[in-house]
């Protein structure tokens, strides 16, 4: 029964997913034929923003929350504080970007883009705060049916603008309304969980719940300078043109990069369960899920290998032609990101976050120095290489890490 629910929920989150992939697609397709190269590098950049500060506020407070959860159920009543917890959070995320925004020298109408792409901070604390209680609930289904609606009215919106040739700020404003209607409809939909959400305030415990997250807080924002530190760094090195194509290609890639992030959600409340009764059974279920994520991972490249020229024509068109060989390259590193996953959760499942973010970190360090060390020379070459490269030192430092673990608890 525990490998059908991981299953299902797998199956809920890539069945929204997937519907998300071909509405992105669509989206993609008609806003890169709006904008054209350089246009297209500057909404990556604006969307970039916010998105690159979404895990400041998240912090890894679900997972230490769900850990809560799992071993006192009546923490479910500190939802509250959660959620209280995370708006604080995104506003001083929100003052970040506004700084980034004003002091860094952009054009007026980019300022203006980044402004109102940040308010998407508080609705993505919303959304991730409930996605806890659909999380230990086992109920993707719901936070499936509120991605869906919201893409359906976001393909509606970009189609408009696209027929009635609408500006930048117009398709800015069409990816922020998509933030605002999926946390509308998870907070209407979280009604329908088993365990309602309560609203409390509790100091002490919100004290708590921060500091137990940190290492899991530092770990995220680290990976996330790891992945998005190339935008802003080919923008400033580089050009807008070397934004959009690289990101372009990057945007294939990473709608395959929540394969792996899904079936773990799906998998993390078992990863516990299984802790509290044995190490062997846990060991068992790292090493079964490992398996799996790298037979998909291998899938996926025969996969999308082959249909690069194809997936890129559709998105882009003849002006993003070279963003077939930055996906090429890039699919190839997937084996890589599918088995870091499980590895990355096993650790905090048995409560070793703290090296965390010394892993990421590391990583973090060598991705921004080999994209400032060669982008001036090598463009969005430099920032494939430095992804992979910073992937294959996590993937290394988590075996080590895992490893070590193992040997001494035999």
């Amino acid at each position: 029964m525990t490998w059908k629910k991981i299953a299902a929920n797998t199956i809920y989150q890539l069945g929204g997913k997937g519907f998300s992939i071909l509405a992105n697609i669509a989206i993609i397709a008609l806003i890169t034929r709006s904008l054209g190269v350089a246009q297209f590098g500057e909404y990556v950049l604006v969307t970039t923003v916010p998105t690159f500060l979404y895990l400041f506020g998240d912090f890894g407070l679900n997972a230490v929350f769900l850990r809560e959860v799992s071993k006192d159920n009546h923490h479910l009543a500190k939802f509250g504080s959660l959620l209280s917890l995370r708006m604080v959070l995104a506003a001083a995320t929100l003052l970040l970007g506004l700084a980034y925004a004003y002091f860094y020298p952009h054009a007026p109408l980019i300022r203006l883009g980044i402004i109102i792409a940040l308010t998407t901070v508080f609705t993505q604390g919303i959304l991730v705060s409930l996605n806890a209680l659909f999380q230990h609930n086992l109920r993707y289904d719901l936070s499936v049916l509120a991605n869906i609606s919201a893409h359906v009215v976001s393909v509606i919106l970009v189609v408009w603008g696209f027929l009635n040739q609408a500006g930048f700020l117009f398709f800015v404003l069409a990816w922020v309304a998509t933030y605002f209607i999926v946390a509308a409809m998870s907070v209407l939909l979280s009604g329908k969980v088993a365990e309602k959400p309560q609203f409390s305030w509790d100091r002490p415990w919100v004290r708590r719940l921060f500091w137990s997250a940190f290492p899991i807080g530092l770990m995220l924002i680290f990976s996330q300078i790891n992945s998005m530190a190339d935008v802003f760094l080919l923008r400033a090195l580089d050009s807008a043109e070397a934004v959009g194509i690289y990101r372009l290609g990057y945007k294939v890639f990473e709608n395959i990069l929540p394969v792996p992030i899904f079936f773990v959600n799906a998998l993390y409340p078992i990863m516990l369960a299984d802790h509290k009764q044995s190490l062997t059974l846990l060991y068992r279920r790292l090493r079964q899920s490992t398996l799996a994520l790298l037979g998909a991972a291998v899938a996926s490249v025969l996969v999308v290998f082959p249909l690069a020229d194809f997936l890129i024509s559709i998105l882009g068109g003849e002006g993003f032609s070279a963003s077939s060989l930055v996906l090429r390259i890039l699919v190839l590193s997937l084996p890589l990101f599918f088995v870091t996953a499980p590895l990355q959760w096993f650790l905090i499942t048995v409560g070793k976050e703290r090296v965390l973010p010394w892993i990421y970190a590391s990583a973090a360090v060598l991705n921004v120095g080999l994209n400032i060390a060669f982008i001036p020379r090598y463009s969005y070459f430099a920032s494939i290489t430095a992804t992979i490269a910073s992937e294959i030192l996590i993937l290394v430092l988590l075996l080590f890490q895992t490893v070590r673990f193992r040997k001494l608890t035999v």
